[in-house]
């Protein structure tokens, strides 16, 4: 008995039971819709436990009549099996298909308002076939486009600037052709074949083709819209000529463009962090260095800077590095009118300073000239008294032998007297009382002469104590 013939007889035999089983009727129906079955017996892959757990793992292992039974059966279902055709000629179908086909003629044949139809139904299985694939296609690129991203890692460049490609970093957009390529390429390989040229309805209107199923697992994947609007940077000016604005790559770019925004103004922090150190330095640093700095951090800013947010960014501190440059600019004036005002400052503090010691200079010659005029007046005080001493002595002196003359002379008169009284008295009393009034005279002129002297002496000590109080 062969093997097609026991499965005919023995397995697929019906019961001894009056009533049909399950078994029966599972049995009957694959009689009836495979009359032509036919059976081929394989031996066991292994014996080996560890090999049946994973075959795949351990080919080299497997049993060598099994491998040898496989290949003749796939060269005899080769042999046998013809490809079903589609309702358009030409169109292979496959089992997915087949089954949409069944299931929507199924559902024209038990719905009341419907006439079933096979060009409609083979239209609408093809569309749900095509469908389906193209949502497997977008999963498929959503997962590697995710995939790859992170292998990259965020920011990079979108690849959406007119460069002309010059650019070396692995872009965005170069990531979303590659993969939608592999996916357009795959979508074509499940569902070309129904789709090869236009599909007409019943009433010849086209419906799919390849074209409008690639277009439309593109619009999927990215929609891009044109943008006129140019961003410019001192040195470099790029124009953007289009703009991803829907499908699954949009999420992917405003993503990228909020680490973009966010290394940018990074980068640029660190850069201006830089010059504004040097800033704190003005006395040391000039404007042309600081316009040279601008022109450096422009150039290192565009080549440290990733992604589509650099422009922007750059745009933003445009201004605020123009008015830096214009306060710097006007800094600099200040700097260097300060310069002349510290420079007249001090040319001012020299001449003061050489007043201050000329004046020092004057002051310490007047005190030496105070203190020598101070010893000349103790010295000519001390003359003057010395002087004044020696003159009283010498007036002293004088008076006093002008008293013995005096007294010698009014002696020698009394005694000529007495003796010219004692002659004539009478006449010598008369004589004698104009010579005593005479004498009298004279006592008293001497006593006023010593009242002036004495006067001016004391006026002298006046006039040397206070010329002392001066000089001190």
């Amino acid at each position: 008995m062969t093997p097609t013939e026991y499965l005919k007889t023995k397995i697929f035999k019906r019961g001894k039971s009056f009533n049909e089983t399950e078994s029966d009727k599972i049995s009957r129906a694959i009689l009836t819709v495979f009359p032509s079955i036919e059976c081929m017996t394989i031996e066991t892959p292994s014996a080996d436990p560890e090999v049946m757990r994973d075959i795949a793992a351990n080919e080299d292992k497997l049993n060598p009549r099994f491998n040898s039974q496989i290949q003749n059966l796939v060269a005899y279902l080769l042999k046998r099996v013809r490809a079903k055709c589609g309702f358009v000629e030409g169109k292979l179908l496959d089992g997915p298909l087949v089954a949409e086909i069944a299931s929507e003629f199924l559902k024209a044949v038990n719905s009341p308002d419907a006439i079933p139809c096979i060009s409609n139904t083979w239209q609408t299985a093809v569309k749900l076939r095509c469908k389906k694939e193209l949502e497997n296609m977008l999963d498929e690129y959503t997962r590697d486009l995710d995939k790859k991203i992170k292998e990259v890692g965020l920011p990079m460049e979108e690849d959406l600037l007119d460069d002309g490609g010059s650019s070396k970093r692995r872009t965005l957009m170069a990531i979303h052709r590659s993969i939608l390529l592999q996916k357009t390429k795959c979508l074509l390989k499940q569902v070309g074949h129904f789709v090869g040229g236009p599909v007409a309805t019943a009433d010849g209107a086209p419906t799919i083709t390849r074209e409008s199923l690639i277009a439309e697992l593109e619009n999927a994947a990215a929609i891009f819209s044109d943008m006129k609007s140019s961003v410019q940077m001192k040195g470099f000016e790029k124009s953007r000529k289009k703009v991803v604005s829907g499908g699954i790559l949009y999420k992917y770019t405003q993503l990228n463009l909020s680490e973009s925004r966010s290394q940018c103004e990074a980068v640029f922090a660190e850069l201006y962090g830089v010059l504004e150190d040097k800033m704190k330095e003005m006395d040391k640093y000039t404007f042309k260095e600081f316009s040279s700095d601008l022109t450096a951090l422009r150039q290192q800013y565009y080549k440290k800077s990733i992604g589509p947010a650099k422009w922007e960014v750059y745009q933003d501190k445009e201004s605020f590095i123009k008015l830096q440059e214009a306060n710097y600019k006007r800094l600099e004036g200040f700097k260097k009118e300060k310069f002349e005002a510290l420079q007249k400052i001090a040319e001012e503090r020299a001449r003061n300073d050489h007043l201050y010691d000329t004046l020092g200079q004057l002051q310490v010659q007047m005190t030496k000239d105070a203190e020598l005029n101070k010893e000349r007046m103790i010295a000519m005080q001390k003359q003057h008294e010395e002087e004044m001493i020696r003159m009283q002595e010498e007036q002293e002196e004088r008076l006093e032998n002008d008293r013995k003359k005096h007294d010698d002379l009014m002696k020698a008169q009394l005694d000529s007297m007495a003796e010219i009284v004692k002659e004539n008295k009478e006449e010598m009393k008369q004589q004698y009382d104009v010579m005593f009034k005479s004498m009298e005279a004279m006592s008293q002129q001497n006593q006023e002469n010593l009242v002036s002297v004495t006067n001016t002496i004391t006026a002298l000590n006046t006039a040397i104590e206070n010329m002392r109080k001066f000089y001190q």
